[in-house]
């Protein structure tokens, strides 16, 4: 049996936090055209495997991958589609096949990348028998919030501190487009502060044409194109504006406010369509972003399903084919596992 069979090795009850008595809120609900409630079909616990502090999920066709926190031990894993571990591997450092952190994980093209913003590479993550390494990319580049390959030459640049919020580069590090969008900012905010704070989590289409894009202290999700080498804002699903304060530490630098919510979080994308983590509670209260509610949404951004889960998640992958959602949950005093979700499209 397979991922799509749902059967994986190793299961553990399923005993998290529930969500059965919790629904979304109907304003939200109003805005999709369907809704379903979902429950996980398996799991598999994460610590059978060494794996802790579980940060990025990504999938390909028969493979999950999984980045943790750094540690002595192992930073990226593979599992098979059958819930095995068959690799593992990426330590922190600075000699081959190191990294200093992983910032983001993605699969595009049938490849696995990592971008490592403190040390300012992206990597492509190889396998030799049971080991993983992350092979830098010609491509180098600091102060980034994510570096995506699109192509051999063509990388999806997202930079904290320019004067552009996304650009395309090639692999020598050369713009060839860019693109200056940014979510309305709080009142009496500068532009230097709120492009500080338009960082977040993206998602990539596998093939490099579309992606999408949830900030921090924002209740909106974006959504992006690449056509001809030009990239093109393509909507925006806004539940609120960003909301933040503001703090002097030299120069002012974005902050929670008492009344930041957690918005959107961690989008997902199939071939067909992006799913997004979507909590209206406090950050303050919430900060691990765990939610029962995912977001549906087709590749222009029109709003497709919302789904409400048995359990809170914080992370999530969805396959490429679009039949299964992985996701983490966490609850005090269980283990850290991967839950396995199917669904009506």
């Amino acid at each position: 049996m397979n991922l799509r069979n749902l059967l994986l090795i190793g299961m553990i009850p399923l005993v998290l936090y529930s969500c059965r008595n919790h629904t979304a809120d109907k304003s939200l609900a109003k805005d999709f055209p369907e809704s379903r409630q979902v429950t996980a079909c398996d799991s598999v616990n994460l610590e059978t495997y060494g794996i802790l502090s579980p940060l990025y999920l990504a999938a390909g066709d028969d493979s999950l991958w999984i980045a943790g926190e750094g540690t002595s031990s192992s930073m990226l894993f593979l599992l098979t589609d059958r819930g095995e571990l068959v690799a593992k591997g990426v330590h922190i450092g600075n000699g081959p096949g190191e990294v200093l952190e992983v910032t983001s994980l993605h699969r595009v093209g049938n490849r696995t990348y990592l971008y490592d913003g403190r040390g300012g590479k992206v990597c492509e993550v190889q396998r030799r028998d049971t080991v993983l390494y992350a092979v830098p990319l010609d491509m180098q580049k600091r102060l980034c919030d994510d570096l995506v390959p699109l192509s051999d030459d063509a990388y999806l640049v997202l930079p904290v501190t320019q004067a552009y919020s996304y650009a395309l580069a090639d692999k020598n590090g050369k713009l060839t487009d860019s693109l200056s969008y940014y979510p309305a900012k709080p009142d009496g905010v500068s532009d230097f502060t709120h492009a500080l704070a338009c960082v977040g989590t993206l998602a990539v289409e596998e093939n490099g044409k579309h992606f999408a894009r949830a900030l921090a202290y924002d209740g909106g999700i974006d959504f992006f194109g690449v056509d001809n080498g030009r990239l093109l804002h393509i909507s925006r699903y806004e539940r609120f504006g960003m909301d933040y304060d503001v703090l002097d530490v030299g120069q002012q630098v974005p902050t929670l406010s008492p009344t930041t919510r957690v918005g959107f979080s961690d989008p997902a994308v199939s071939t067909r369509r992006y799913y997004v983590l979507y909590s209206e509670e406090l950050a303050v209260d919430n900060p691990t972003k765990e939610t029962c509610t995912v977001c549906s949404f087709d590749m222009e951004g029109r709003p497709l399903c919302l789904y409400q889960l048995d359990r809170r998640i914080s992370a999530m992958t969805v396959m490429p084919d679009d039949d299964l959602l992985l996701a983490i949950g966490h609850a005090t005093g269980q283990e850290e596992s991967v839950y396995l979700f199917t669904y009506d499209k």
